[in-house]
């Protein structure tokens, strides 16, 4: 079950996905990493500071004891809440996330404490999505996650998968978890 109103995700933005899964994993001994590439459209009505846009990114998951690791590597140059926090062939660490009952409520928490919600969207159209650029307050940008969904459902699985993974296949194609 995933716990609503903790940080259950830290994600950094790489410049080359391939190479930083491949360092994570030989590094660090995490895993199963799932990479997608240009998944961003998985985000649909995705509205980055007021205006929409389309989200091109590809992105890897793994899991370290309880928390989801992600690693983003943004395509392009187009406006977003990751080219925001670095330029094309930048990166670092960009957010913590968060499952959590009420979006629109917890949007209006940060907002009444005087943190901008730079974006909003929905995972297939099912699964409310927001980042809130909290780097004044903790260095980073939140992500807030709805408890129900696709991408919940996707990132329990991980979770179980990791528990019981043995080191084998190392690198899995995120596909696999959709179908």
């Amino acid at each position: 079950m995933l716990a609503g109103n903790q940080f259950s995700q830290i994600a950094w933005v790489v410049d080359d996905l391939d190479s930083a899964v491949k360092q994570w994993q030989e590094t660090t001994g995490i895993g199963p990493f799932f990479v997608g590439a240009h998944i961003g459209g998985m985000v649909t009505d995705a509205r980055y500071r007021g205006r929409p846009v389309e989200l091109d990114l590809s992105g890897a998951i793994a899991h370290a004891g309880s928390v989801q690791i992600e690693l983003i590597q943004p395509h392009g140059t187009g406006p977003s809440p990751f080219r925001e926090v670095y330029a094309e062939g930048e990166g670092g660490l960009h957010h913590v996330q968060a499952f959590v009952e009420d979006i629109e409520a917890k949007c209006r928490n940060y907002e009444e404490h005087g943190f901008e919600v730079v974006m909003t969207g929905s995972v297939a159209g099912q699964t409310p999505v927001a980042y809130v650029d909290t780097r004044p307050l903790i260095g980073c940008m939140t992500e807030l996650m709805g408890q129900q969904g696709p991408a919940a459902q996707m990132f329990s699985a991980v979770a179980a998968i990791a528990a019981d993974w043995d080191g084998s296949d190392p690198i899995r194609d995120m596909t696999t978890l959709m179908g």
